[in-house]
């Protein structure tokens, strides 16, 4: 499932989100959380190509075998955290390219002032600074429109629902049910990475920031208007985005059959980890190795290379196809050397349909034991649910069109697709504000696994604690917490990073109280936000998971989590576009004394903020009503009772061959 992780970006601020013990036990009582169509209740398993022993298929032991089902999913787990590594790569270096964007604007308006600077020493001082503000003007229109076309990149696992069908449904029984579509897509990704490595910093025009900043640049607008064509960036993330939201269906699958019954909850947790291990090394790890201080005083000297100044270590080309080239190697050795169960081994009752589409049901399982047949007929069918392979595609979205016109869910859109706007800003902007005034990317960068990253694990485990089961109730004290003390501290913090980095370094009193508060208010900035983003989602997630009609569970979680993430993608491109629209630099002069100096202007954030706060709270009063009614409507009004019909035709058809026999 994508966790998407409250990033530093322009999608939000955090790693992937993590699965916690209410969601475990969520697990252990509906049949599974997934983000994606879902596939039936099969004991199964993995055969490992070349491992020894002619032919004979792993399977789920009782009793003395117990060691050898903790062994082979221990392998288990260990691929899946490969595959979902693979998948947070992208999701990673897609957060570190707001970063780089805004860090171009920077460079180009310091080039302009520069300008604007020697301008004035032979020309008058108004004229300077009317060019100079007209640049700078344009420049912030161009950089936060080039921002928000860029958010648009994540939208793929929004709107996986649309073909998560076809990935269920149609594949290979030869090649595997899941691998049919999981090793072209990720030779396809891993292929697209390294070969569009260099369109991809030709796009953003990273070679001409230091010409233009060693240069100076008179029209510094034209000039980032003719080097930054962020639309082909989008495109190119886009498209990985689509092949990792489709890779994440496949794997998810997969997990399901690959792991046994018993440790199935587990999925989701590999997943997480995974997803966090592939964000971070490519966010955080790109962000250090190419921050130029970084790379200068930390990395060369400790690695022996010799001193290149104002260079980082690794460009984002070369980092891109590096990582490309590791999702092929991975994706080779999975093709190559692991293999879904053969459908052929003697013994196996398999009956896989691609396509099934006059609703009844079908078979489709990789391995079942003769000998365990009956004994699990029983319990299988107590939490059997239908997926595509086994209804066809039409069905299901037909099934899934039955649940969105419940008004239970109905009204949980609604709170799904508003709610976040409100914490846009927070989630979306601030750090790239925080780069604007002077914080460092490297800075940026470390707080996601110094401070997001252990509260993202802690949190939902003592939330489990304080709310004891009434996951809306701590969602909307999350809620309330998030748009009025958050956002005050966000616009603390702010202020502060522009009066610490960007001004003399004195905040309030002397040195060090300053560097106090700012290292305070930036902690508390990332930390307050990592705490109400866990907080909200581990409620969401344990609502979801207590809610879903069971007959379709895992479309019917990959129906919510749809809208759920459309409520947090929507709102960052909105708030990049209004931020800068209605920003108006200051018009800065150099005097007499040759002191640049700056008056008027406006920071849209900070307006802005206050309006969405506003927002926020009309929200709370107008909605609370509404989250309290869905949190105690009955389980049966989110039901879609979709073949109960059938169910009680089949009743009856026992009963009267059971009185034929009498």
């Amino acid at each position: 499932m994508r966790r998407r992780p409250t990033n530093m970006s322009s999608s939000s601020l955090a790693g992937p989100d993590t699965t916690s013990n209410a969601i475990n036990s969520a697990l252990s009582t509906n049949s599974k959380i997934k983000t994606h169509l879902d596939v039936p209740r099969t004991t199964s398993s993995i055969i490992n190509d070349g491992s020894g022993g002619g032919g004979s298929s792993s399977s789920i032991p009782s009793g003395g075998g117990e060691s050898a089902e903790e062994h082979d999913d221990r392998f288990n787990y260990a691929l899946l955290l490969a595959l979902y590594t693979l998948q947070g790569i992208p999701m990673g270096l897609s957060a570190s390219i707001p970063f780089l964007i805004q860090q171009k604007v920077q460079m180009l308006a310091s080039a302009a002032g520069h300008h604007a600077t020697a301008a004035g020493a032979a020309a008058s001082a108004t004229s300077a600074a009317a060019s100079s503000s007209h640049s700078l003007a344009d420049l912030t229109k161009i950089a936060y429109t080039s921002q928000a076309i860029f958010a648009l990149c994540s939208w793929p696992f929004s709107l996986k629902l649309l073909w998560a069908p076809i990935v269920d449904a149609c594949f290979s029984k030869r090649f595997g049910r899941r691998k049919s579509w999981l090793v072209p897509i990720q030779l396809l990704a891993g292929l697209l990475m390294v070969g569009g490595s260099g369109y991809v910093e030709r796009e953003l025009g990273l070679e001409n920031v230091v010409d233009a900043g060693v240069e100076g640049v008179a029209d510094a607008s034209a000039t980032l208007g003719i080097s930054l064509h962020v639309q082909g960036v989008t495109m190119f993330f886009f498209t990985l985005y689509f092949l990792m939201a489709t890779q994440d269906i496949a794997v998810d699958g997969w997990a399901l059959t690959m792991l046994s019954k018993k440790n199935r909850g587990k999925g989701p947790i590999c997943n997480s980890i995974g997803q966090n291990i592939g964000y971070f090394l490519s966010y955080v790890g790109f962000l250090a190795l190419n921050d130029v201080d970084s790379s200068e005083n930390l990395w060369r000297p400790l690695l022996g290379l010799s001193s290149r100044p104002g260079v980082g270590l690794v460009s984002l080309g070369g980092f891109v196809k590096f990582m490309g080239s590791f999702m092929l190697v991975v994706t080779i050795l999975v093709g190559l050397f692991k293999k879904e169960v053969d459908m052929t081994v003697e013994g196996g009752d398999c009956c896989t349909i691609g396509l099934n589409g006059n609703g009844r049901k079908s078979t489709d399982m990789e391995t079942l034991l003769p000998n365990k047949k009956q004994q699990s007929e029983d319990e299988e069918e107590d939490d059997h649910e239908l997926d595509a392979a086994e209804i066809g595609i039409m069905e299901t979205y037909h099934r899934l069109w039955c649940a969105v016109k419940l008004p239970a869910v109905q009204s949980l859109i609604m709170i799904l697709l508003t709610y976040r706007l409100p914490c846009a800003l927070s989630d979306n902007v601030k750090f790239l504000k925080a780069v604007e005034f002077g914080l460092s990317k490297q800075t940026t960068a470390l707080l996601s696994p110094t401070i997001v990253l252990p509260l993202g694990i802690l949190v939902p485990i003592l939330a489990t604690k304080i709310w004891h089961g009434h996951p809306l109730k701590q969602f909307m004290a999350a809620y309330k917490f998030r748009v009025t003390f958050v956002a005050l501290i966000d616009v603390l913090m702010l202020l502060a990073v522009r009066a610490y980095r960007g001004g003399n370094g004195i905040i309030l009193g002397g040195e060090m109280t300053s560097k106090a508060i700012f290292w305070g208010l930036l902690v508390a900035s990332t930390a307050f936000q990592a705490i109400v983003h866990s907080l909200q989602f581990n409620a969401q997630m344990t609502f979801f998971a207590h809610r879903v009609d069971p007959a379709i569970g895992g479309s019917y979680m990959t129906l919510l989590n749809t809208f759920a993430n459309l409520g947090g993608t929507w709102p960052s491109s909105f708030v990049m576009y209004l931020i800068g629209q209605f920003t108006i630099p200051p018009n800065c002069a150099v005097g007499d004394d040759g002191v640049e100096v700056c008056s008027g202007g406006r920071d849209a954030y900070f307006p802005l903020q206050l309006i969405l706060s506003g927002l926020g709270c009309m929200w709370i009063f107008f909605m609370r009503k509404r989250v309290q009614y869905i949190a105690e409507l009955p389980d049966d009004a989110w039901r879609t009772h979709i073949g109960d019909n059938d169910e009680d035709e089949d009743e009856m058809q026992e009963m009267k061959k059971g009185g034929k026999h009498k």
